[in-house]
C-alpha cells in the first residue's frame, strides 16, 4: 500500500504539471476529433446497412476462415531514418540530505544546446494469429552523437542560485545518446480512416556526456581574477540511465496516400547516473559519484507518412520530450574509500527532434 501511495502521489504531481500543457490539450483534441469522425460513419453502418440473412452469414464465415488460414502470422513494417535532436540536461544538488540548509542549491550542472545527429530504426508487427491476434508489437532504437553544445558548472553560497562564486564552461564533444523502446498495443478501428491504439511497455534511454576543454569564467575566491583555460586537462563524464514504464496513446488518420499520426506518452522513470570527475584527486575513479531518483515524463510526437506504394512509404516526424525526477540521492565516492551523501534536488531532460526516413512493409 505504501508503494502504491508513493506512485499515486507522483502521478498526481505529474498530472498537475501537464494539466494545462499542450500534451493534455492535444489529448482532448484527439479524442474530440476521433469521436466526431467516428459518429457519422458508425451511424450509417449500424442503422442503414441491412443485416445479412443466414445463408449470407454462413458464406461469409467460410470465407473468413479461408482468409485467416492463408493470412501471414504477422504484417511487418520496418522503418529507418535520420534525425536532428536538440537537447538540454540539468541537475543540481543541495547542501545536505534534508535539503534544508543554505544554500539549497549547492552546485548545478547544465548541459545545453546539445545537438545530436541520430540514426533511427523501428519494427512494427501487427499480429494476425495466435493468442496475440489483433495486437501490435513495436520495437525501436535511436543512436546519436554530438559535437556541439556547452556545459556550465556553477557553485553557489546563497539560496536559489544566488551568490555564485564559481562558474566554468566545457565542451561536450564526443557525447553520445541511446534510446530503446518495446511496446505492446491493441489497435481500435474507430472508422474506416481513424484508429486509436493504447500501448504499454518499457523505454531505456542513456546519455553519456563528456566534458573537455575546461574554461574558468568566474571565481570570487581569487582576487584580481581573469578568465582562463584550465591548467590541467579536463576529461570528465556524466552518464545517465532512464529506465521507464510507458503508457501511450497513438491516434492515426489513414488516407489513401497520406497518413497523419499523433502519439502521447507518459513515462514513470527510475533514474540512475554515474560521473567521473577526473580533476578531483580526492574522488574515486572512474566512479566519482552517483545519482538515484524516481521521476515522470511526458512526450508528444507528430507523424506524417506518404504511401508511395502499398509496401513502400516516406515518413517524417517531430517529437518533444520533457522528463523530470523528484528529489533523490547524491553519493560521493572518495579515493580513500569513504562515501558522503547529499540530496539530489532534481534532474531535468528536455529535447525536441525532427526525423525523416523510409518504411517498408512485408
Amino acid at each position: 500500500m505504501l508503494v502504491f501511495g508513493h506512485f499515486l502521489h507522483h502521478c498526481i504531481f505529474f498530472l498537475r504539471r501537464v494539466a494545462s500543457s499542450h500534451i493534455a490539450m492535444s489529448l482532448v483534441a484527439v479524442l474530440f476529433i476521433s469521436i466526431s469522425l467516428t459518429s457519422g460513419a458508425q451511424a450509417e453502418t449500424w442503422f442503414y446497412t441491412d443485416r445479412p440473412n443466414d445463408e449470407e452469414a454462413a458464406t461469409s464465415s467460410i470465407d473468413d476462415n479461408e482468409t485467416n488460414n492463408n493470412m501471414a502470422y504477422a504484417d511487418i513494417t520496418f522503418s529507418a531514418g535520420l534525425a536532428q535532436r536538440e537537447a538540454k540536461l540539468r541537475w543540481n544538488i543541495a547542501s545536505n540530505k534534508a535539503g534544508d540548509k543554505t544554500p539549497n542549491i549547492l552546485s548545478e550542472l547544465t548541459f545545453t544546446d546539445l545537438l545530436f545527429t541520430e540514426t533511427h530504426g523501428r519494427i512494427n508487427a501487427k499480429i494476425n494469429k495466435g493468442f496475440l491476434r489483433d495486437f501490435s508489437i513495436e520495437a525501436s532504437f535511436k543512436i546519436g552523437t554530438t559535437n556541439q553544445g556547452n556545459v556550465i558548472d556553477s557553485d553557489y553560497n546563497g539560496d536559489n542560485r544566488t551568490q555564485e562564486y564559481s562558474r566554468s564552461h566545457s565542451n561536450p564533444e564526443g557525447s553520445t545518446s541511446l534510446d530503446g523502446k518495446l511496446l505492446l498495443g491493441y489497435p481500435i478501428q474507430l472508422n474506416d480512416r481513424v484508429s486509436m491504439t493504447p500501448l504499454i511497455g518499457y523505454n531505456y534511454s542513456r546519455q553519456k556526456i563528456k566534458m573537455q576543454e575546461g574554461f574558468q569564467v568566474l571565481d570570487t575566491r581569487v582576487s584580481s581574477f581573469t578568465p582562463h583555460a584550465f591548467t590541467s586537462v579536463l576529461d570528465s563524464s556524466y552518464e545517465t540511465q532512464w529506465n521507464s514504464a510507458v503508457l501511450a496513446l497513438d491516434t492515426v488518420y489513414q488516407g489513401k496516400m497520406h497518413q497523419f499520426g499523433l502519439r502521447l506518452e507518459f513515462f514513470y522513470i527510475d533514474y540512475y547516473a554515474e560521473a567521473n570527475w577526473n580533476l578531483r584527486t580526492d574522488f574515486a575513479h572512474p566512479k566519482s559519484f552517483a545519482h538515484w531518483a524516481l521521476g515522470v515524463g511526458g512526450n508528444i510526437e507528430f507523424n506524417y507518412q506518404l504511401n508511395i506504394t502499398p509496401r513502400f512509404a516516406l515518413w517524417a516526424s517531430y517529437r518533444y520530450e520533457n522528463w523530470q525526477t523528484f528529489e533523490g540521492d547524491d553519493v560521493v565516492y572518495f579515493a580513500n574509500g569513504d562515501t558522503a551523501g547529499t540530496q539530489l534536488n532534481e534532474v531535468v531532460w528536455e529535447s525536441s527532434s525532427a526525423a525523416a526516413g523510409l518504411a517498408f512493409s512485408f
